[in-house]
């Protein structure tokens, strides 16, 4: 057989002008070769390709075909086409496809020649053409009627175009044209073979790719049906597309919403997070786009780019502004969102802090649909956002995390118990003491739903309104300002609660409340009124000590009080009053003057007696022999209770060696100075000897104020 061999490659090369004879020849040669795949070895080694090489430049086409089809069959063998012979073979192949008179059959055949040996990039070492030299002969056979001879010269392209210097040439460019067409040509081979020799164009001249209408082809390809491409071929589509968006955002708005989200599948990274990029500036640019997109399927892979840790902050800000739209949240997925967006933030291996805050915020507009919060996957919401709180969080984060909870809270005592169940309480207990203030107001917020009802009663404690009483302490030190939420809270604590009413955290909260009070934040005086009114409705019921306790300190109010009774809104009124009415106080009567306290008989030596009721009297200094005496004496009784429809008795009389002799008289009814604070004038004395008709009158000022002793009436 090696005999045979040899002889033909003889024939060859000594009969080089007898074309029948050699054309026979190779034939025999190319029948050996299909038939004994190991003798292709012993044909090279016997120089045939040499013997055919010297043949090529002035045979004719037939048998230049014939050759072709000779070296086909020899490189299919791995070993040959990465030998140095076969190396030989490329450049006269390339000259031999300029040929006109080349016929289909031969262009196959030394196309895939060419595939084979060019596969193996060391081949192209001794090539002395140049780029320009080889691809503008190969873009005709892309246009070619043979579709094996297209898919041969694409695949061709595809492997020099791995080579930098090949990539660059702009005669490269004129090819972009029809491998586009060919991209979009329905064939799953040649749209193969297109789009990969696209990969590399793409890069040198994306510009070029979108002008051809690549955008648009390549967008049916990820897309199309029939047939259906395979992953690779959707990667390599996918991978193009990003190398064209890539170079201008513009073409963004090009591609249909439904292949961005298919590119979001792929497994190479740069697509990812080109289409991200793509979404979201659509997103920004078109509000409507969002509910498209959904519809595309955008949430799964975004929710699986997450939870895997890809691209983590592009995905966690696109499907946080699609769940930021509201007509998305009434969307069915919408639903099965929220348990992937807790696991991640479950999950110990997330670590991305910009992806923790948006997969948060993407839970809180959750939230705010009703339906959601109340969705059996939101007690792990929950227990992710209280986790979040739990690790070290910004304080973005944290204000973040308490709204989401306060949503899922409001609507679901399921999710109540489940912020308890996960230590929740404790934690947010310390958020109310955050240096930042909005922090502590909404987590003073957050606490009022928890404690609206009765759900979490086993949770409430002492320590719940010590914490909201430091909060209230701290805001008061810090910017001297009143923290209203705070007061809201205490007092929705002390509505659902009343066994907390006797506890000395609610005694040690009084004084705070009265500070509160005192600030200029109507909203701040009016809780602190309703949650000191609610003590107060308490004290009956209470031992005498503590409500004795409470209502002492709550009656450094009564200055405070008496002013809202003058400046507040009348709605304040009723209840300041009524509190006004339990408070121990002082009641002070001054007796500052009398006048016109003349006598028919001697001189006037006046003093004043007073009582209240069935106390003891209290009596003024003589002033000796002045008709309009002088006294500014003060006389205090201290009341556990205000008096309530008493009265105030002076009597004003002279003291003489003959006795003592009735001046006048006044009575004055009490009741009104407990709310007032303030009631004074000059009073008329009655007195039944006046006979010179005169006016006698008494000057006197009776105040209510904080009790100043424990002396009681």
């Amino acid at each position: 057989m090696l005999t045979s061999i040899i002889v033909k490659a003889e024939i060859i090369s000594l009969r080089p002008s007898n074309h029948r004879l050699i054309e026979a020849s190779i034939c025999t040669l190319i029948k050996l070769g299909k038939d004994r795949t190991p003798r292709k070895l012993d044909m090279v080694k016997a120089g045939i390709i040499d013997s055919c090489l010297v043949l090529l430049p002035t045979a004719p086409s037939t048998l230049c075909s014939t050759i072709a089809e000779l070296f086909r069959i020899l490189t299919n063998s791995s070993a040959i086409s990465k030998s140095s012979a076969a190396a030989k073979i490329v450049e006269p192949l390339f000259l031999l496809l300029l040929r006109a008179d080349f016929n289909l059959w031969g262009q196959h055949n030394a196309l895939q020649a060419l595939v084979n040996i060019i596969e193996k990039p060391q081949s192209l070492a001794t090539l002395k053409l140049t780029p320009s030299q080889i691809i503008e002969p190969l873009i005709t056979f892309l246009e070619s009627p043979s579709q094996a001879i297209q898919q041969l010269g694409t695949e061709l392209l595809s492997h020099l175009l791995e080579q930098e210097h090949f990539k660059q040439d702009i005669t490269t460019k004129n090819a972009i044209v029809p491998l586009v067409q060919l991209a979009g040509i329905g064939i799953l081979s040649l749209q193969q073979t297109a789009i990969k020799a696209l990969e590399s164009i793409s890069l040198s001249w994306p510009e070029a790719v979108a002008d051809a209408g690549g955008i648009f082809e390549l967008a049916r390809v990820i897309i199309q049906d029939e047939p259906e491409p395979s992953d690779t071929l959707l990667e390599s589509a996918a991978l193009v597309l990003s190398n064209v968006l890539r170079s201008n955002p513009d073409y963004y708005f090009k591609v249909p919403l439904v292949v961005l989200v298919k590119m979001l599948h792929s497994v190479q990274e740069g697509t990812v997070k080109l289409a991200l990029d793509a979404l979201i500036v659509q997103e920004k640019t078109d509000a409507a786009s969002a509910e498209l997109m959904v519809e595309a399927g955008a949430v799964d892979p975004l929710l699986d780019l997450l939870r895997s840790h890809q691209c983590e902050e592009a995905s966690g800000k696109l499907i946080e502004a699609l769940f930021n739209n509201a007509r998305v949240r009434e969307m069915k997925v919408s639903k099965y969102a929220i348990a992937p967006l807790a696991q991640y933030l479950l999950d110990p291996q997330t670590r991305s802090q910009s992806g923790r805050l948006l997969a948060a915020l993407a839970l809180g507009d959750l939230s705010q649909h009703e339906g959601l919060a109340r969705a059996s996957s939101s007690v792990s919401a929950c227990q992710a956002l209280i986790s979040l709180l739990e690790d070290q969080p910004t304080e973005e984060m944290i204000m973040v995390a308490i709204c989401a909870l306060q949503n899922f809270v409001m609507h679901s005592r399921t999710n109540r118990r489940a912020v308890a169940e996960a230590g929740g309480i404790l934690v947010i207990q310390e958020m109310l003491l955050s240096a930042n203030s909005d922090i502590a107001v909404q987590a003073a917020l957050l606490i009022k739903f928890l404690f609206s009802n009765h759900t979490l009663q086993e949770y409430v404690s002492n320590d719940l309104i010590r914490s909201l009483t430091a909060a209230l302490e701290k805001e008061l030190w810090a910017s001297a300002s009143t923290n209203e939420e705070v007061l809201r809270t205490m007092h929705v604590i002390f509505t659902n609660f009343p066994k907390l009413h006797i506890s000395e955290a609610a005694t040690l909260s009084i004084p705070h409340l009265v500070a509160a009070l005192k600030s200029d934040n109507e909203a701040a005086q009016d809780s602190a009124l309703n949650t000191l009114c609610l003590l107060k409705h308490s004290w009956s019921t209470m031992p005498i000590d503590v409500s004795k306790s409470q209502a002492i300190i709550a009656a450094e109010a009564i200055p405070i009080l008496q002013s809202l009774m003058k400046t507040c809104p009348p709605s304040f009124h009723d209840r300041a009053d009524s509190l006004l009415h339990r408070l121990p106080g002082c009641l002070t009567v001054t007796i500052n003057r009398a006048k016109n306290l003349k006598q028919v008989m001697g001189g006037t030596n006046a003093f004043c007696r007073l009582t209240i009721g069935n106390g003891p009297a209290r009596q003024t200094k003589v002033v000796s022999h002045n008709m309009c005496p002088e006294w500014k004496e003060s006389f205090t009784w201290a009341f556990d209770i205000p008096p309530k429809g008493q009265k105030l008795h002076i009597i004003c009389k002279s003291k003489s060696a003959f006795g003592k002799t009735t001046l006048g008289r006044v009575t004055i009814q009490i009741d009104k100075v407990v709310s007032e604070g303030t009631y004074s004038g000059e009073f008329s004395l009655r007195h039944d000897s006046n006979k010179d008709g005169s006016s006698r009158t008494i000057e006197i000022e009776i105040t209510w104020s904080n009790r100043l002793s424990d002396e009681t009436v």
